[in-house]
């Protein structure tokens, strides 16, 4: 083998460990990201620089290493910056081809990865960042999935042992239901207003049987409340603050009438602070809860 070859196969090992580290510009872009493009740009600069310079010009071209030896930082080559692509709008592996398409990575920011749309870019489509930047994206949430303790239920008016047939008009089913969420025994569901999100509600039913119809009974304040009829039957009516407690201030809570509907079952209907503001609460709540009727 010639000294030549011997002298190539030495620099190509030596060449192919002149690196940064991988994780080195990442942690000073997340420390200062107006730093970062400079930093970035020179280091690219300076690494390709130093490989230029050691290795001998006769591992690329063929001539003799001398007559190059002079004009080896000639060879310095620094990449331009390019431009951020927009991804907004794409689904999350369409983006990050896309981006490394463009010479950039793809960085995931969300509680949940899955192939959700991107929502958000940083930098922004447009903007100018050195080759292997990282371009950080926001995933769309995923969808709220509401749980269905109670199977299918229909028009969404019976369950737990009780009939609602009275509801505000504008209000639909909130097409959910939960089971023992407020004690054992105990069974919901939510009445909305069409196009709301998942989760959102106008009104709550919440239906109490057995030992928690008792201690449902027991919670709600008798201080302050008011004492109505339904249907024969006294109730409690009151707005009630997060901790259970009636608001006498004229604070925001959520109005609540709770009675019991027979031994053993007993029923609280809830309004929600944003609802009460759009309807007579007190008079809407008593024609609710005096439509609501046992079922077994």
């Amino acid at each position: 083998m010639r000294i030549e070859d011997d002298l190539a196969d030495a620099m190509a090992a030596h060449v192919a460990d002149v690196q940064a580290p991988p994780d080195l510009g990442r942690s000073v872009r997340r420390r200062n990201r107006s730093r970062v493009l400079r930093f970035r740009v020179a280091g690219a600069a300076l690494v390709t620089a130093a490989v230029a310079v050691a290795v001998p010009v006769a591992l690329n071209s063929g001539e003799p290493a001398g007559g190059q030896a002079a004009t080896g930082q000639d060879r310095a080559v620094v990449r331009d910056d390019v431009t951020v692509p927009d991804v907004t709008g794409k689904p999350a592996t369409e983006a990050a081809s896309l981006l490394r398409a463009a010479g950039l990575l793809a960085d995931v920011a969300a509680t949940e990865v899955r192939d959700n749309r991107v929502i958000g870019q940083k930098p922004a489509a447009g903007e100018q960042v050195a080759p292997g930047s990282h371009v950080e994206l926001t995933l769309e949430p995923p969808p709220v999935t509401m749980p269905q303790d109670l199977g299918d239920l229909g028009d969404g008016r019976e369950f737990g042992g009780i009939r609602l047939d009275y509801l505000p008009e504008g209000l639909e089913w909130g097409k959910w239901s939960g089971k023992d969420g407020f004690g054992k025994h105990s069974f919901t569901t939510t009445y909305d207003k069409p196009g709301n999100e998942p989760g959102h509600y106008s009104v709550q039913v919440i239906v109490y049987e057995g030992e928690a119809a008792k201690s449902a009974l027991a919670r709600f304040p008798k201080a302050g409340a008011e004492t109505v009829d339904v249907g024969g039957r006294k109730a409690r009516l009151a707005t009630l603050g997060e901790g259970g407690g009636i608001m006498t201030d004229g604070s925001e809570g959520t109005l609540t009438i709770s009675w019991k509907l027979r031994d053993g079952l007993a029923v609280e209907v809830c309004f929600s602070p944003d609802y009460v503001k759009d309807v007579d609460g007190p008079a809407e709540a008593r024609k609710i809860a005096e439509a609501i009727r046992a079922t077994g």
